[in-house]
């Protein structure tokens, strides 16, 4: 008995590290997946069986080793391999993750609970960032920058307003349902915080999944009230001073309206350009891309022909995930980003509908994950990093193993007891 209770303290803790470790703890986003593929090698290692993937895991595992492959390849070609690991590692360990968290079979409560943790973390941290520090803008520890840290956080908060049907059924529903609103409300203030402008795009998709899967079948009091309380929380982020987001926002209409008027400033005005760059340079390598090195130099080239304004050769990547994927990595790279998109989409789609809340709050959280990671790609390039690959891959295998338990499709039950 004492090793099944060490099992299954030990799957939590690092269920909750997946979730918390990317946002607030240094190389969290490697330190977790690593501890999730111990615990599972070690469950198995126990008492092994063999492994009984869904045919939805199958095709993450493709295509998280398509993206592992195409890095790789890209590096070789370029002859730039150091900079290619860091990625492609990420990718490989997401991969692995799948059948891992499977083999592990994730419990729901520490899921959830280490959403609302990470939520309500993210908040305090920015909150004490701003108040304490004195930063002009939210973020995480190392790379993960101020976009990076804020997106992740509102995806957090979001994912925490997803987990709402399953506390509903809970026992305990009142505790639940608290963690994980408070989790909702940091992962906001995180995300005003950080200063982010691009990934508030996402919650109107946002608001779409959870209309269809929740509010679609209220009474339309309740609906009302409903919308006008996420709308009053919304204007008082929007309105405060000292989060910053209505002087951001309206640089960036600014911004809009001077590239359109021909005179391309600031952020916005820097995106859209970029893009325009990148789109110019794909025909030169479709399908091995111009590499790392590669897509700097030619970037400097567009410069210096003044086909583009001056500066933009001084960043790395396009700052957007599809574009930059081809650009510097090629069309597999590409490809395989779009089927990490849809597979989500067609699994959870379907299950926005079912009866049982549980399986509705899994359906909404596998949604979100993609629409947000989609809307977060279309300002900045969250797959040229490495803890945008694991974050995803990692929460999707997770999304995928609950779903497949929930289907009675996974590992036999004697697996972990």
């Amino acid at each position: 008995m004492p090793l099944v209770t060490e099992r299954s303290d030990a799957r939590a803790l690092v269920l909750m590290l997946l979730v918390v470790g990317p946002l607030l703890l240094p190389q969290g986003y490697w330190l977790a997946p690593l501890a999730l593929l111990l615990v599972a090698g070690l469950g198995w290692a126990h008492r092994p069986v063999p492994f009984q993937g869904t045919r939805p895991q199958g095709v993450a595992v493709a295509a998280l080793l398509s993206v592992g492959a195409a890095h790789l390849a890209n590096g070789l070609w370029h002859g730039e391999m150091a900079l290619a690991l860091p990625t492609a590692g990420a990718a490989l360990l997401a991969a692995a993750m799948v059948p891992a968290a499977t083999l592990m079979r994730p419990p729901l409560a520490w899921w959830w609970g280490g959403l609302a943790l990470a939520g309500g973390g993210s908040g305090l941290w920015a909150l004490w960032q701003a108040g304490v520090a004195g930063a002009s803008r939210a973020n995480g520890h190392g790379e993960v920058n101020a976009i990076l840290f804020g997106n992740l956080a509102l995806l957090t908060g979001l994912l925490c307003l997803a987990g709402l049907g399953w506390a509903w059924q809970q026992s305990c529903r009142r505790r639940w349902l608290v963690a994980l609103l408070l989790g909702a409300v940091g992962g906001l203030i995180a995300s005003a915080l950080s200063g982010t402008r691009g990934g508030w795009l996402a919650l109107p998709l946002a608001t779409l999944v959870f209309y269809r899967a929740y509010l679609r079948s209220w009474p339309a009091r309740w609906r009302w009230l409903t919308v006008s309380a996420v709308a009053l929380v919304l204007a008082g982020l929007y309105l405060a001073p000292q989060s910053g987001v209505q002087k951001r926002v309206g640089l960036a209409m600014e911004e809009a309206a001077d590239y359109l008027a021909g005179e391309p400033n600031g952020s916005v005005g820097t995106r859209l350009e970029m893009y325009r760059g990148a789109l110019l340079l794909i025909p030169h390598s479709p399908w091995m891309g111009l590499g790392h090195g590669g897509y700097r130099d030619a970037m400097g080239e567009l410069v210096e022909q003044g086909r583009i304004v001056p500066g933009l050769d001084r960043y790395w990547h396009a700052h957007n995930d599809l574009l930059d994927a081809w650009v510097r990595r090629g069309l597999p790279a590409l490809l395989a980003l779009l089927a990490l998109y849809l597979l989500p989409l067609w699994v959870f789609t379907p299950r926005l509908v079912a009866t049982d809340p549980g399986t509705r709050s899994l359906a909404v959280a596998g949604l979100l994950l993609p629409v947000t990671f989609i809307d977060f790609g279309l300002s900045y390039a969250f797959f040229a990093y490495p803890i945008g690959i694991v974050v995803y891959g990692g929460w999707l295998a997770v999304l995928l193993a609950c779903e497949a338990r929930d289907q009675g499709k996974t590992v036999p039950s004697t697996l972990v007891r």
